[in-house]
This record gives structure tokens, sequence and C-alpha cells, in this order.
């Protein structure tokens, strides 16, 4: 199969041929890869694992006004987000009016303010619209050529709109909007909506075939802000977002990232219309509990531990967690595997190589669905040994609090 056969037999719950392998990790650890594997190209790590990697196409947008204010670019591996406003040699705005910081380990970005930091007055920021949005007649050639030699393709998307509208209120003063304010929560989110829904439409008219939103609405053990809140506030905006765009196509694909635990809320998740929940962290939820309740009506991606096994584990940790992951994932396709977000500098090299080499490996004849009330096991993660030296917590150089 190639990667675009082997996703669509994967999200209409067939099985495919082996079950499709998405890596995501940090530079440095595919540094490390390379080197583990004695290779000069980094990129030839993939090709070992047979990893379906997808292929993305993005919506051209005018930020010219912005572009003239532009003066640098962030430093180390964020410079590959292009011109931005530097406020100091570390700090940064980007054209939504966020102001973000780079730790001095130049690993991490530090949130430092929006536009609605200190005011609630919307109209004080000149909002992106649809008129943004640069027509491009070669969009739909590139994706059509793209899916042709056999790649699954991604559009441009972006963040949740809770993320990206707490990126420019603050965080605590958006919490506190969701209690005490939710008709401003929903005047912003309106505004986000007005540049999103445009280019997830212009994305889908290309013929694109998946549309991925990342941000996070939950912590280790439970939402960020309740359930039932967000049933309010957030889930319309969902079912608006996806109903729209599936008019101009709808066979689009749409992925659905948080980590935590949103298990509360995977029901409404579905309902409006999310085809993949990524990442399934498996300190917070029980992967194959997760795919018995609802792997009928959604595919999972993700699920490997990246708290536990990868970087504490011994070999032998990752083999039984491969299997798990296998055994109670994958059965009847709708399985995607990955780690349960990027895999960082932390892990031994060896370990994220076998994670990957077994899955690629994997004999699918042995993934049968499991009986009904069957006892469903928890990640073996969870049976891994943290040790965790406050000392060699941080490499070297790392960001503290500033």
């Amino acid at each position: 199969m190639t990667p675009r056969e082997r996703m669509l037999a994967t999200l209409n719950h067939r099985m495919p041929d082996r079950v499709p392998i998405v890596p995501s990790m940090r530079s440095e650890m595919l540094g490390a890869l390379a080197k583990h594997y004695k290779l000069d190209d980094p990129g030839q790590v993939y090709k070992i694992w047979d990893a379906d990697l997808y292929r993305y196409v993005g919506v051209k947008a005018d930020w010219s006004a912005f572009q003239k204010r532009a003066n640098g670019t962030p430093p180390g591996m964020y410079a590959s987000m292009g011109p931005m406003v530097m406020r100091d040699e570390r700090t940064f705005e980007d054209p939504w009016g966020i102001v973000q910081r780079v730790g001095s380990d130049g690993k991490y970005l530090e949130w430092v303010g929006g536009p609605f930091k200190d005011t609630d007055d919307l109209d004080s920021f000149d909002w992106p619209g649809e008129s943004r949005l640069i027509d491009d007649p070669e969009l739909p050639k590139r994706v059509a050529e793209l899916k042709r030699q056999g790649y699954w393709v991604v559009g441009s998307s972006g963040t949740h709109p809770f993320k990206q509208a707490w990126h420019m209120r603050g965080f605590e003063n958006f919490l506190c909007d969701y209690v005490a304010n939710p008709e401003f929560v929903q005047a912003i989110y309106e505004r986000i909506l007005g540049y999103v829904i445009p280019m997830c439409k212009k994305c889908a008219a290309a013929g694109v075939d998946q549309l991925e939103f990342w941000g996070d609405i939950s912590m280790q053990d439970r939402m960020i802000v309740p359930p039932d809140a967000w049933r309010a506030l957030d889930k319309p905006v969902w079912k608006r977002i996806i109903s729209e765009t599936r008019k101009v196509n709808p066979d689009v694909r749409f992925f659905f990232h948080s980590d935590g635990n949103q298990t509360a809320i995977v029901d409404d998740i579905i309902e409006v219309g999310f085809d993949i929940l990524n990442p399934i962290q498996p300190e917070c939820m029980s992967p194959a509990e997760v795919k018995a309740k609802w792997g009928d009506r959604i595919t999972l991606h993700g699920g490997g531990s990246n708290q536990r096994t990868l970087p504490f584990g011994t070999e032998e940790d990752v083999r039984r967690e491969v299997d798990y992951l296998m055994r109670y994932c994958a059965w009847d396709g709708g399985y995607i595997f990955a780690a349960a977000n990027v895999i960082s500098f932390d892990p031994k090299p060896a370990h994220v190589a076998l994670f990957h080499e077994l899955a690629r490996d994997y004999d699918l004849s042995k993934v049968k669905r499991p009986p009904k009330g069957a006892r469903l096991p928890k990640s073996p993660c969870l049976d891994v040994k943290v040790k965790i030296d406050a000392a060699a917590a941080q490499p070297p150089g790392a960001m503290t609090a500033d």
C-alpha cells in the first residue's frame, strides 16, 4: 500500500497491510538517530522505518503590513518561523500580536503577552479575515500531484480557537473570561473564525485529505475547563468549522489534538465530526479502553509514552508497549502508530529506533478484537519506574523561570 492507501484503509476502519507509522520528534533526536544508524542524511531515518510521512500544503496569506514591521527572526530552531517583530534578541511578536520568548537554552518558548493582555477592547486589534487569504490556482494542482504520488496530504489549519484566544488574552485572563464573561469568549472566537473557516474552506476546495488542529484543553487528570463549559462555548465553534468546511468538500478528515485527559468529551469530539483523536496520552487515558469504547467511531493516533517508556524504560519496556498498542488499538484498523507527542531530546536513540522498528515489523495477524466485556489492561508504561535526577533533568543551559 502507498501511505495514502494505508491511511484511507485505517480511517475507514479496515485493516491495512500494516499500521501507518507517523513519527514526530525534535531535531536533536532526529540527529541522534542519524548517528545511531550511521547516516549522513537524517531524513533517511524515516525511510528505515518505512514511515508514512504526510505532505503539507498551505494557503498563502497577505501579511504585508506585519512584514513591514518585522525586523529579524527568532534565534536557533525558531528561525524557521520566519520574520518577526523582535523585541529583543530572544523575544518576538507574531502577526497575531502574540509575544513569546525563546528560552536561554533555545529549546522552548515562553508566553509573554498578547494584544488583549491588558484590555478587553477587541476592536483595538487589526483582525485578519478572509480578505487576507490569497487565491492560489496552483494549490489544487499540487495537491492532486501529491495524491498521485501516493501521499496523504494535510492542509494548513492551525491551533484550537481556545489556544489562539488564550495566547492573545493571557491564560489566567481567559480562564476568568470563561467563568465570568462567556460573551467575551464567544466574541473573540467569532473573530478568530473569520480567518480560520475561510482558510479551511480553501484547503478543502483544493482537495486536501486532512486538516489538523493543535492545542491543549486538558491536564493530566481532567480538563482545563469544566466539560459543560467547553460544550457551551467550544463545541459549537468546532461544529461550525467542520460543517462549513465539509460543505466545500465532504471527504476532508479532521484531526483533534490535546494532551491530557479529555475522556469526558470524546463523545462530543466525535459528534461534531472529528475523525482522528490524538495523542491518547497513556499516563492520562487508557488507549485500550478508549479504543474499546470509541474505536468504531474515531481513529486513534499516538499512545506511546513520552513521559515514562521512551525516556526511562528498558528495551523490554519498549517491546511491551509496542505490543500493547498494536494488540489493543489496531484491531479493525482505526489506529495510527506514534508517540503521544513530539519525541524530545532525552530518550535513548536506540529505544526510539526500536519503538518504530517494532511497529514497522509487527505481525498484524496477531491482532484481534477483544471479546466484549473483556478486562482491558492499562498501558504498561505505568509500570515503568521514573527516576529524575534534579541536576540532570535538564540539559546544560536549560531555560529557568525568567
